[in-house]
């Protein structure tokens, strides 16, 4: 049996629809309808109930007053009765009792002879009077009781009074309520319109205008759905930009958006229809993809994503060429989860990267094996950093013009048990990746730390000890008190220990990194600039920072003497550290011309494989005295004594 071919709902639906799941909204909608009529509902039974309350107290209040008024009216018939019981009067009793006709709630007045004998009476209506109040006084003629007289109260008026104040009570209730319903659904308006703007910010990037990452974790969710159901396939193309941070770096944030905005574009025109295009955060983008037939297709989608980034963008006055690394897994041969295939799409793109970048890779099984192993390296340099496989290894740093060591840089070491010693490549950039970097680096501070304050101990105390630390450390503001746990636990002179961090981390927030960086030097640990000539080398920001030494990276000390380019760049470095009060440092001196011509240049500092390969902490003592050998120094005890 054929199955019709279904619409394509969920890339139709997403272009024709807001991201937010219409039944999400719906439900929402529902819930406020629910809330207002529950305000509402709340708002009446509290009307009414006040409302009940205060009608019966009043109606409590008026009979308790009417009662007092009807025996104050008793007292007065009484006192003007007295001289008529006495003498006999009843015509005289009677238009005294008649004279109660001003009080309106007396309906009957009665009196009685001291025998109990009707003397004289009034009834305001000749039908009788209705089951009111009865009030009763005695009749008093100096000081001695001559008749007894009784009031007979209609509550009638008191009944109508009550009446009528309840139907005011009540239409007061419902144009209460009416407002509080108009004011609440104002207020439910109003929220809706917040929801959708919040709608907005958590769907949609603001820099593209693309829908973001939890819309596309939504859509892909229901996409996996839909493709079960129907029994259909999806491709998911993820395509993150190679060296985006250097454009950041080097031409600001504003012209960094404006790249990504115009790429955006370029991604939604030079795709196919129904392919939908997010901004996966940062420089990464996702592609969702109706189901691809087979390899030659996933390979045009491949080249397709590649050639919206062919032609040089515009941005900022400059032309900037972008290139990237694109990443395919389909659905769901590849994975079967919304998770899974972000997972092989993710890996897909680290191994375009790996060939070489500005290519795309589509998932294999064996890339998993690849995955898989990154993990298990995770997880062993995990163990490495809480037991004691990590080492450093120590590289002497020496002052040309006197021949001697003057410190050394740290450089960590991993002696794996499997693998054998490795070096940082084998695994910085996996600890970058996953973050463990600023674990490592705590670790080497606090190992760094301790040898200082071990050589001080035997003599070298003017040793002092370079660190490298990660741009994850100033970004997450660890620096600071990873310096000052490292000093404290070790007891080692902070004015012995020298931080050392790269252009590009510096110039990510130039703001904060100051901030760091002055409090590391009010502790009195030094400062410097590593690999410097590779990223933002500006007086604008440079003049600006709490630093001590400029290092020269050894790309541009490399092929010194004979590179001109390279030799010009070094001057204008060391010309520019001298104006501003700053030390340099060559780094990569590998031979003596090399070392004549940074010395002819006023480079007073210089560490290489000239000197000394990094070294073992115990191996230190040796590497000076041939320092001092190589000057001519051969009293090296005596060299160690005066560093």
């Amino acid at each position: 049996m054929n199955r019709p071919d279904p619409a394509p709902l969920p890339f139709q639906a997403l272009r024709e629809t807001p991201a937010v799941p219409l039944l999400a909204r719906a439900q929402r909608r529902g819930l406020g309808r629910q809330l207002t009529r529950a305000a509402v509902a709340s708002a009446g039974v509290a009307l009414a109930v006040a409302g009940l309350v205060l009608n019966l107290s009043l109606h409590a209040w008026s009979r308790v007053a009417l009662h007092e008024d009807a025996l104050v009216q008793a007292r007065m018939a009484a006192d003007n009765s007295a001289a008529a019981l006495l003498f006999a009067d009843v015509k005289a009793a009677t238009e005294t009792l008649a004279s109660l006709r001003a009080a309106p709630a007396v309906a009957e007045a009665l009196l009685y002879t001291p025998d109990g004998r009707l003397f004289a009476s009034y009834r305001r209506n000749a039908g009788g009077s209705d089951d009111g109040m009865v009030v009763e006084t005695l009749v008093e003629l100096k000081q001695r009781v001559v008749g007894r007289i009784v009031l007979r109260v209609s509550l009638t008026p008191l009944h109508e009074r009550a009446l009528i104040f309840a139907l005011l009570t009540v239409v007061s209730a419902l144009l209460a309520l009416v407002i509080a319903y108009l004011r609440v659904r104002r207020v439910r308006r109003a929220i809706d319109h917040t929801e959708a703007r919040l709608d907005q910010l958590a769907y949609f990037d603001p820099v593209t205008g693309l829908y973001n990452r939890h819309a596309a974790n939504e859509h892909l969710r229901a996409m996996v759905d839909s493709a079960r159901a129907l029994g259909h396939g999806f491709v998911l193309m993820l395509l993150d930009l190679d060296d985006f941070k250097l454009i950041n770096d080097t031409l600001g944030h504003v012209v960094g958006d404006e790249v990504l905005r115009l790429l955006a574009g370029r991604l939604q025109r030079g795709l196919r229809r129904n392919d939908l295009v997010f901004r996966f955060g940062g420089d990464e983008f996702i592609v969702v993809c109706e189901h691809q037939g087979d390899d030659e297709a996933l390979d045009r989608l491949g080249r397709a994503a590649l050639a919206c980034l062919d032609a040089p963008l515009q941005a900022g006055g400059q032309e900037i060429h972008a290139r990237g690394s694109v990443g395919l897994a389909r659905f769901p041969s590849d994975a079967d989860s919304a998770e899974a295939l972000l997972r092989a799409a993710d890996t897909a793109m680290y191994a375009a990267k790996a060939s070489g970048k500005n290519t795309f890779a589509v998932f294999s099984r064996s890339m998993n094996e690849a995955a898989s192993s990154q993990l298990q390296l995770d997880a062993e340099l995990r163990r490495a950093i809480r037991g004691d496989e990590l080492l450093l290894h120590y590289q002497p740093i020496i002052d040309l013009r006197q021949g001697r060591v003057i410190g050394t840089e740290a450089l960590v070491r991993w002696q794996h048990p499997e693998r054998g010693l490795l070096m940082p490549a084998a695994f910085i950039d996996m600890a970058e990746r996953t973050g463990l970097v600023s674990d490592l680096g705590a670790w080497v501070l606090q190992a760094a730390a301790r040898q200082q304050a071990a050589w001080r101990e035997a003599g070298l105390g003017q040793l002092f000890i370079a660190v490298n630390a990660s741009g994850r450390q100033f970004k997450r503001r660890l620096l600071e008190q990873q310096v000052a746990d490292a000093l404290a636990s070790s007891g080692a002179d902070p004015g012995r220990l020298q931080i050392e961090i790269t252009e590009h981390t510096l110039v990510e927030d130039v703001a904060a990194n100051v901030g760091t960086l002055a409090a590391l030097r009010a502790r009195g640990v030094q400062i410097a600039i590593d690999d410097f000539g590779t990223g933002l080398s500006s007086l604008a920001y440079l003049k600006r920072l709490p630093i001590d030494k400029l290092k020269i990276d050894r790309s541009f000390v490399r092929d010194l003497p004979d590179a001109a380019e390279d030799g010009a760049i070094v001057e204008a470095i060391v010309s520019l550290a001298h104006a501003l009060g700053l030390q340099v440092v060559a780094e990569g001196v590998e031979t003596e011309r090399q070392q004549a011509w940074l010395t002819q240049r006023g480079v007073a500092h210089a560490q290489g494989y000239l000197f000394s390969r990094p070294v073992p902490p115990e191996q230190i003592p040796e590497a000076i005295q041939a320092v001092a050998a190589r000057w001519g120094q051969q009293d090296s005890a005596g060299f160690a004594s005066g560093i």
